[in-house]
């Protein structure tokens, strides 16, 4: 009896190991064919096409320059409501809510609060922002469809305008290049230290041409800009307000800054209420970065520059 169940136990040891055994993962076998590719998705929010690639590469930024300072002069066109009320062309400038140096309130507009014919301050550095976002971002963002109308005065507020109603796609990928690529870092040109805040606060130019050369400046004034402003930036009435080179040099150099790189349209609602000092369009010259810098160093010289 003993050697029987002996035998049983040694018979089922025997079956749990081949059991066991069999039981091992073997190899792994030949990967099977690759299956069916998904569909794509759709591109997000900011995708770049080819067609935008193309429209930027082809845009002129300095013609972005003059549109981000008057749309409406550049393209000559002024709605019978802008013209009607003169100053009310401030409400579709790009320069009245993000600035010349385009940091709005946080920038030289600190001071400049809203009224019946200026806007209310932007709340963003655009010079920063647009290097951080996609040109098709930039360009929807510039585009503001739904945004407040061309020319209906019960619009005027500080909503920014619907420029694909005042733009075509080619001039609105003109300012795209200037924000993205044109444009300045100011800080390069002046320091500009403010205190308060928007609307209130106040700001103070120093180093006004870091970097800058007066008597160089004097030579490139000279033969760049003396034949229109005068030898003492007298010639010329900024805006028929008995604003002159001198003052623009010392109090706005950043004004100067955009103008004297890429030039400006006529001024046109100006001319329409009878200034004549702005019926030309200030073209753009040939002139380096460092050219300007002398010129503003110079420029801070009230004999040769009066008040």
């Amino acid at each position: 009896m003993k050697k029987k169940m002996y035998f049983i136990a040694v018979l089922f040891l025997a079956i749990l190991t081949v059991t066991t055994q069999s039981c091992k993962k073997g190899e792994d076998g030949v990967d099977g064919a690759p299956g069916t590719a998904g569909t794509n998705g759709t591109d997000g929010y900011g995708a770049v096409t080819a067609a935008d690639q193309a429209a930027f590469d082809a845009a002129d930024g300095t013609i972005g320059a003059r549109l981000y300072d008057h749309p409406l002069n550049e393209i000559n066109y002024l709605p019978s409501a802008v013209m009607s009320s003169g100053s009310r062309s401030n409400f579709f400038r790009c320069k009245s809510c993000h600035g010349w140096d385009l940091r709005g309130r946080n920038g030289v507009l600190i001071d400049k609060g809203p009224s019946s014919s200026y806007p209310v301050a932007a709340d963003v550095d655009l010079y920063a922002w647009a290097r951080l976002h996609s040109i098709r971002e930039v360009f929807d963002a510039v585009k503001n469809v739904g945004g407040r109308n061309k020319s209906l005065k019960q619009s005027y507020n500080g909503n920014m305008p619907y420029y694909g109603e005042i733009l075509n796609d080619s001039q609105i990928w003109q300012i795209v290049k200037f924000l993205k690529v044109t444009s300045h870092n100011t800080d390069d040109f002046y320091d500009i230290a403010t205190t308060g805040t928007y609307p209130t606060g106040s700001k103070t130019f120093s180093n006004i041409g870091k970097g800058g050369n007066a008597t160089n400046g004097k030579v490139v004034y000279d033969s760049k800009c003396k034949s229109c402003h005068g030898a003492d930036g007298k010639t010329i009435d900024i805006y028929c307000k008995g604003l002159f080179l001198g003052e623009m040099f010392r109090l706005d150099p950043h004004e100067v800054h955009h103008k004297a790189i890429w030039g400006m349209p006529v001024d046109r609602e100006n001319v329409a209420i009878g200034c004549t000092s702005g019926d030309y369009a200030m073209p753009q010259i040939a002139i380096t970065d460092q050219d300007i810098r002398d010129m503003m160093v110079m420029g801070q010289d009230t004999v040769l520059f009066p008040w």
